[in-house]
């Protein structure tokens, strides 16, 4: 079968099935750190899949931009809350890469909570913070027990390759989110992380939680 390429710069982005057919898209190679592209990056793809929970607060930890840069990123129909379009930021600073900016993430939530009383929030991680090492994980662990509520950490720090990681570090939050619930959904991504999906749902399941049908 021959294909014809209409448009000849787009040939990178097109693969076809079957076993000589093997090139990767061009559009799945890594970004690259605290750049902005068409790619967009681990954070972006995290917040793609997670901003239509509609009732939860979505907190960046890193700078304004990459707030900015995602907000009301997908238009969710809500009849409820409209929580979600709002686009929080810890809005690091250049003094904050120096001495760190856990004890910023701290306040933010705290304030966030004050306001909205919210029943999750979601705090993700960006290229900043990966650099500097903030323990996210152990400061939304905090806050959780704080306030009783549940504070899940995304790790989606641009170091961890492009858009589609940022697609499994939401699943990620999310699967660790359902261990707290006796019925699970079975996520099924794109079919090259299939399985992976698969086997750490099968280890909840083994964990003594049940399969929905």
């Amino acid at each position: 079968m021959e294909l014809r390429l209409d448009i000849p710069e787009r040939e990178k982005f097109i693969k076809m099935k079957g076993k000589h057919h093997k090139k990767e898209f061009i559009c799945n190679t890594d970004s690259v750190a605290g750049s902005v592209s068409q790619r967009a990056c681990v954070y972006s793809g995290a917040r793609v899949v997670l901003n239509p929970i509609e009732d939860a607060v979505h907190l960046v930890h890193g700078p304004i931009g990459c707030a900015s840069y995602t907000w009301d990123i997908r238009g969710s129909l809500s009849s409820g809350s409209e929580l979600f379009r709002n686009s929080f930021s810890s809005d690091l600073k250049e003094s904050d890469v120096i001495f760190g900016g856990e004890e910023k993430l701290s306040k933010c939530i705290d304030e966030i909570y004050e306001k909205y009383k919210p029943k999750l929030i979601f705090v993700y991680s960006t290229c900043i913070a990966g650099v500097i090492g903030d323990d996210i994980k152990a400061v939304c662990k905090e806050l959780s027990k704080k306030y009783n509520i549940y504070v899940v950490p995304v790790e989606s720090s641009g170091f961890i390759g492009n858009k589609a990681a940022g697609y499994k570090a939401a699943c990620n939050s999310l699967l660790e989110l359902i261990k707290e619930f006796p019925v699970v959904n079975l996520l099924h991504p794109i079919e090259d992380e299939a399985s992976y999906f698969i086997d750490r749902c099968l280890l909840l399941f083994t964990a003594g939680l049940t399969q929905s049908p």
